[in-house]
């Protein structure tokens, strides 16, 4: 079970334009948030962004924090190198997938594994398609918690509103003067989470309701799936030749919670990987369901979806 964090973020969804500033200063063997005063003058963000930005950089798995200091990622180096990087201003959804993939899959500090909490809901909690804001805040209340001490409803009600704000699109607006308040986060394009009605709740009261958009998505590439598909396999089923469909639509952090898709859908996306690459998976039929074996581990599958 990973350990669960309900802050960090300061408020602060990601923006669009942060990742690339970190990665840049990093890269140039500076440390914008050891001392926040010189992360300021680094990234050109308030104080607080700039401690917000220091956990999204580890929450989006761009950068790892170790024993000598900060290090650039492979994901962060393939996607944000400045040299041959293959989408430093996140212009590919496919890069856009592959953060919400890492933010649902947690990061490791040493041997911690952490996680932020409201994606792990969204993830292997939650299996409704529409939820409401106190809803779900109600839920965090009897969520783990390893400080062992009670969290607020202040606190839990920013880190979900920094959760919606990550895929909401017009949610991070904001009339104040600062240009990074008024930024989207670069993960709205997905289209993942959409404002829907209106609920009566058991108080009577009213309160807009958010869909979480359930089906097929056309803008996932297979070859993202196929990367995701293999490190969630390594991750958690290391020692298995084969799994089901069901598991892997189904399974805690399996791709098809991740993206929320249907089984036919997986199905589909599995059966055309085992066409397109048939010395890494085949397709197995039997009377009761359909499995895939995996033969071998694909090599360089991260550097193969931006070559398609």
């Amino acid at each position: 079970m990973p350990e669960f964090s309900y802050s960090g973020h300061e408020t602060f969804s990601l923006r669009i334009t942060w990742l690339p500033k970190a990665v840049a200063a990093i890269t140039d063997n500076q440390d914008p948030f050891s001392d926040p005063r010189k992360g300021m003058e680094l990234l050109g963000i308030g104080k607080n962004m700039v401690q917000s930005l220091a956990f999204w950089i580890q929450a989006t798995g761009v950068v790892q924090k170790t024993e000598s200091g900060l290090t650039i990622t492979s994901f962060g180096e393939t996607i944000f190198n400045r040299d041959n990087g293959k989408d430093p201003y996140l212009e590919n959804p496919q890069t856009l997938w592959l953060i919400h993939w890492n933010l649902c899959q947690g990061w490791y500090e040493g041997a911690r594994h952490r996680r932020p909490y409201a994606w792990h809901y969204f993830v292997n909690v939650l299996h409704e398609d529409e939820i409401t804001i106190t809803e779900t805040v109600d839920h965090f209340a009897g969520a783990p918690n390893p400080s062992g001490r009670k969290l607020s409803g202040v606190t839990l009600r920013q880190h979900f509103d920094v959760f919606l704000k990550t895929y909401v699109e017009g949610a991070s607006a904001s009339s104040r003067a600062v240009p990074e308040e008024t930024l989207d986060s670069p993960l709205t394009p997905l289209r993942l989470i959409r404002p829907h009605s209106e609920r009566k709740l058991a108080s009577g009261r009213r309160e807009p309701t958010y869909r979480i958009q359930t089906g097929p998505k056309p803008s996932l590439s297979p070859l993202t799936f196929r990367y995701c598909l293999n490190q969630w396999w390594e991750k958690n089923h290391p020692n298995e030749q084969a799994l089901t469909i069901r598991q892997i639509t189904l399974d805690d952090d399996s791709p098809g919670r991740v993206f929320r898709l249907p089984e036919v859908a997986v199905h589909d996306l599995v059966v055309n990987l085992a066409k397109e690459f048939p010395k890494e998976l085949v397709i197995i039929d039997s009377r009761s369901q359909r499995s895939v074996q995996r033969l071998q581990t694909p090599k360089a599958a991260l550097v193969a979806i931006y070559k398609a």
